[in-house]
């Protein structure tokens, strides 16, 4: 596979002329913005928008200039993400889980804010506007059908979340995803906020509720990048 592959796998006309290179995407992320990123334990999460952005971040620290951004994410990611903004220093404030060592190293050392609340209120405490605006999404895919609907990648996490309630969303294209990931998903979009909400009607093994793609507003959409990245597959110890 190529970034050549990934192109043929943005199929919508509205959308495709905001492919643009990873640098330009991050580019247009700001210092101070909330960015919700994709990613669940090192499966489907961006690659190439968070390295350049964090070599915009290490030139910005290097002329005296602060820069950082607060990274929200579905639960840890790789060193892509979280070890390159890290080491940048590059990251406000980070939440929930996350194993990355520079990131620990920073968090301990008093040098990064972070919120360890379970990982599964944090789309709650977003929508909710608990942790105030959510400027950016940035959300890697599989690829972009014609009529808009959007192939998830190799994990959801918060992702819904993140692109309903994002100003911006960038989304990185992903050839080194199978296509075959089509119709493995099922996003749940009834959910209603309370005091109205109700019991999510999921009562039977294999029974679908929800849709297998995303639903992305192609007027939010900043920009695409297009990549050819693999997750971090952690080789397992040898049996002992």
């Amino acid at each position: 596979m190529s970034v050549a592959s990934a192109a043929a796998r943005v199929l919508n006309s509205k959308v495709e002329q905001k492919i643009m290179s990873a640098e330009e995407a991050a580019g247009l992320i700001q210092s101070g913005d909330q960015i919700g990123m994709s990613g669940f334990t090192g499966s489907g999460y961006p690659k190439t928008v968070p390295i350049q952005l964090a070599h915009r971040i290490a030139d910005a620290h290097f002329r005296g200039q602060k820069f950082q951004v607060s990274v929200f994410t579905g639960a840890s990611t790789g060193p892509e993400l979280d070890g390159a903004l890290a080491m940048a220093g590059g990251i406000h404030l980070r939440l929930p889980y996350h194993s990355d060592p520079e990131t620990r190293k920073r968090i301990n050392a008093g040098e990064m804010d972070y919120m360890d609340i379970h990982l599964s209120h944090v789309a709650q405490f977003v929508e909710y506007g608990f942790l105030g605006k959510l400027d950016v999404a940035l959300v890697e895919v599989t690829a972009i059908l014609e009529d808009g609907r959007v192939i998830p990648s190799s994990s959801i996490g918060n992702n819904k979340t993140w692109i309903d309630c994002a100003e911006r969303i960038f989304l990185e294209v992903n050839s080194w995803q199978p296509l075959a990931l089509e119709g493995m998903h099922d996003i749940y979009y009834g959910l209603e906020p309370p005091p109205n909400r109700v019991p999510i009607p999921l009562t039977k093994t294999g029974q679908r509720i929800g849709t297998p793609y995303l639903k992305v507003p192609a007027e939010k959409i900043a920009g695409i990048v297009l990549t050819d990245s693999p997750d971090r597959n952690s080789p397992f110890k040898a049996p002992d």
